[in-house]
């Protein structure tokens, strides 16, 4: 169904200046063209507007999977026409219902340079859901507060943007047979989402309906490049499981994600000023807290690279993780370990050669790719871990030799990295005095500490990895393959 309805959202050919009768001739013709019809019981026309009753949308020759009881289409001044809904039903046919209400919802259509553009406002905009089979259920409520969005569509690319105030849900889910019997509300605050997505010329929406399409439809030119913002967010999810109920409430500060994805690159990246969660397990006299600050993850890679390598990345960043006393208390209630905030800082690069949608292609037709990735090289700009009082830093880079992998062999890497370990014989000491570590699983842990590392200090060790041409690696000077 995804193509169909594509192809119904983004069709549509722009007038010199629309009319109501043009406006819902070209949204019947692009259900036509996607596979599905559009119809309504009856049609009252007036001045300037066109009232519909009894409106349904189907795929062709099949019950409608929506209806609305009526609309008003009206012509406004600046040339554009709008439209007001009345209450939408989606139909299925399964065991489930989602009504849909909403107050001073407007849905726009206006000229745009590669045909008919939609704008959309709300001060609510709510659904529904109820599915019961048997003894299982999901009811939910959906509510976003003050939505406004616009769907523009340009010569070579179509623009997104939407806003909301508030979006709240309230879900309430049983399933015996899976031990489920569980509730979950959120509220977000201050969503934002802007971007585009990038046509080939000529591109046949109808086309992406398989993978083949979506493929050569990527290679010719297909994209996405969208940010998505919000604001202070916090919820509680319940699970009344006889076996092991719980509930546990959490929240967070504002934060970001972007996706880029095309012919050339695959990116996403995803950012929050902070988090806190509090967690209430079965049979404690107390809650567990945490929080932390920053939290950072990102991922990039080249989609396709040809002949010329493509950059490729990892990160991930954790900052001032802190646990309360009530949950140290349940590993540590004698307080042996140290007990400060953990950091988390991982910062990975370097370069790879890749076709993604050759091996798509090849997974989809049961084929051996036509070609095989190679990492090229790998450069490990930060590595940095603080916690129960030790710290773990790193850094290197290192290229490979890919002639072997053609006949099954690994690539052979070549480079140099650096590693510092600060404090870890303290955490040993914690561990063997908190009853998790035997003195013999120290005095192996310890050895192999000496055997790879060099003192630099009071509990301090620092070590050189060097990987050689020909396979060969050494740690501090001394071969060990």
């Amino acid at each position: 169904m995804t193509a169909p309805v594509m192809a119904f959202l983004m069709s549509g050919t722009a007038h010199a200046a629309l009319t109501v009768d043009q406006v819902w001739a070209d949204l019947q013709a692009a259900a036509v063209a996607g596979g599905m019809t559009i119809t309504a019981a009856t049609e009252v026309p007036g001045d300037g507007e066109l009232t519909l009753n009894g409106v349904s949308i189907a795929p062709a020759g099949e019950a409608a999977i929506a209806t609305i009881s009526d609309v008003s289409i009206v012509e406004q001044d600046d040339g554009s026409v709008a439209f007001f809904p009345g209450e939408i039903k989606v139909q299925n046919s399964g065991p489930g219902t989602v009504v849909i209400t909403h107050e001073a919802l407007s849905i726009s259509a206006f000229e745009d340079a590669g045909g008919l553009g939609y704008g959309i406002d709300a001060d609510s905009l709510k659904a529904v859901v109820n599915v019961v089979e048997g003894d299982s259920s999901f009811d939910g409520t959906f509510d976003m507060v003050a939505l406004a969005g616009r769907y523009t569509r340009g010569l070579e690319a179509l623009g997104v943007e939407m806003s909301v105030d508030r979006l709240l849900y309230a879900i309430n889910q049983k399933d015996p047979a899976l031990g489920i019997d569980g509730a979950q509300t959120s509220d977000t605050e201050d969503l934002a989402l802007s971007g585009e997505i990038t046509l080939p010329e000529g591109l046949d929406l109808l086309s992406l309906q398989d993978s083949a399409g979506f493929i050569a439809a990527v290679r010719g030119g297909l994209g996405l490049d969208f940010e998505a913002t919000q604001g202070v967010s916090k919820g509680d999810i319940a699970d009344s499981n006889p076996m092991m109920p719980m509930s546990l409430a959490f929240s967070s500060e504002p934060g970001t994600t972007t996706v880029v994805a095309n012919k050339d690159v695959f990116d996403v990246a995803t950012s929050v000023e902070g988090m806190a969660l509090t967690l209430r397990p079965p049979m404690t006299p107390a809650p567990v807290n945490a929080t932390t600050d920053a939290f950072v993850f990102g991922f990039g890679m080249p989609l396709v690279t040809g002949e010329t390598a493509g950059d490729y990345g990892f990160e991930l960043k954790l900052e001032n993780l802190v646990f309360d006393e009530a949950a140290w208390g349940m590993i540590d209630p004698d307080a042996v370990l140290e007990r400060g905030p953990l950091d988390v800082a991982l910062d990975l690069g370097g370069t790879a050669k890749i076709d993604v949608l050759d091996l798509m292609a090849s997974a989809e037709t049961g084929t051996a790719p036509t070609t095989t990735p190679e990492v090229q090289s790998l450069d490990i700009r930060t590595l940095a871990i603080k916690a129960l009082g030790a710290t773990a830093t790193g850094s290197g880079a290192f290229t490979f030799d890919n002639s072997m992998v053609a006949m099954g062999g690994p690539p052979l890497p070549v480079g140099t990295a650096d590693v510092r370990l600060e404090g870890g014989n303290k955490v040993i000491d914690a561990l063997i005095k908190l009853g998790v570590m035997t003195e013999e699983d120290a005095m192996g842990a310890r050895m192999m500490m000496a055997m790879f590392g060099q003192s630099a200090g009071d509990d301090v060790l620092t070590s050189k990895i060097e990987a050689r041409e020909g396979g060969s690696i050494f740690v501090n000077g001394q071969q060990i393959q």
